[in-house]
């Protein structure tokens, strides 16, 4: 794992060294600057502009001259590449006692958020917020621990306005994306976002024009190539059996925004239905009672 490591450092750098003499006098600023400085993970597409004294399509320029789609997926790279190095020491051992064993999942839930956090922007969410209110209907689709994130985000869109639709039988789910349409929206929650069942879910999707916001922990993998607009949940580097559940958290994470951004946009629309539920589940218990 450790040669694995430094080989992504190396082709990150290697990079940047390879394509520096074909870079404009701009890019080549935010080429020196990435090369000396450590990328904070809180930086921006419009600080790191302004750091490097460069505009904003310059740097997305540049990401994509590295081979990136945007700047996020750059961003994605060397946060992600900080975190393994800085995790390689704070991995779950057997010699760890119980407390240290929650110490270390703690930190590296906690790290997860901040980093999935760094790697958000305004117009991915807007745009995003705007697919999902606009939607005839809202269907979730995730396999595995990300169906367990589906159905809770399901669970969460319940309250607001919106027609939303869920099942955690896959061939169901099938059946749902194909009778999808434009007017409609889908939500795909994936780790690796290389699963062939997820896969071929958003193959439909996209075959029937649906838009479709994904979260993966992964920008290169096949799933972000078939989504309208991305979300990237960092996993962190905690192993002992799987770093899968770690994703889980700034999956959850996301799919929160993702709701509470909705259910603002909707306002006074989402808290009635919020109270009418409340209502009913407050008359069954009087009668139970």
């Amino acid at each position: 794992m450790q040669r694995k490591i430094k080989n992504m450092e190396a082709k990150i750098t290697q990079r940047i060294k390879q394509i520096y003499p074909q870079l404009g006098s701009s890019s080549q600023k935010i080429a020196d600057y990435l090369l000396k400085e450590e990328l904070p993970a809180s930086m921006t597409l419009a600080e790191i502009a302004q750091a490097c004294q460069v505009s904003l399509a310059t740097v997305s320029r540049f990401a994509r001259s590295l081979g990136f789609k945007n700047f996020s997926q750059l961003k994605w790279a060397l946060l992600h590449q900080l975190t393994q190095n800085e995790s390689t020491n704070e991995r779950v051992t057997q010699a760890d006692n119980s407390l240290k064993v929650a110490g270390k999942v703690l930190a590296a839930n906690m790290t997860t958020l901040k980093e999935t956090f760094a790697l958000l922007n305004e117009v991915d969410l807007t745009q995003a917020v705007k697919l999902i209110c606009s939607a005839e209907r809202l269907a979730f689709f995730g396999l595995g621990g990300s169906n367990i994130v589906a159905e809770d985000a399901y669970h969460k869109f319940l309250r607001v306005p919106l027609t939303v639709l869920y099942s955690s039988e896959y061939h169901l789910a099938l059946l749902q994306a194909s009778r999808l349409t434009a007017k409609d929206c889908a939500i795909l929650i994936s780790h690796t976002g290389n699963n062939q069942d997820i896969l071929l879910l958003a193959k439909v999707l996209r075959q029937n024009q649906v838009p479709a916001i994904v979260i993966t922990s992964d920008p290169e993998s096949p799933l972000v190539r078939l989504g309208t607009i991305c979300f990237y949940s960092i996993s962190g580097n905690l192993h002992f059996q799987s770093q899968a559940f770690i994703s889980m958290t700034s999956q959850l994470a996301l799919t929160d925004c993702l709701y509470l951004l909705t259910a603002r946009s909707f306002g006074t629309a989402a808290t009635v239905i919020y109270d009418h539920q409340q209502a009913i589940v407050d008359l069954r218990h009087h009668f139970k009672n």
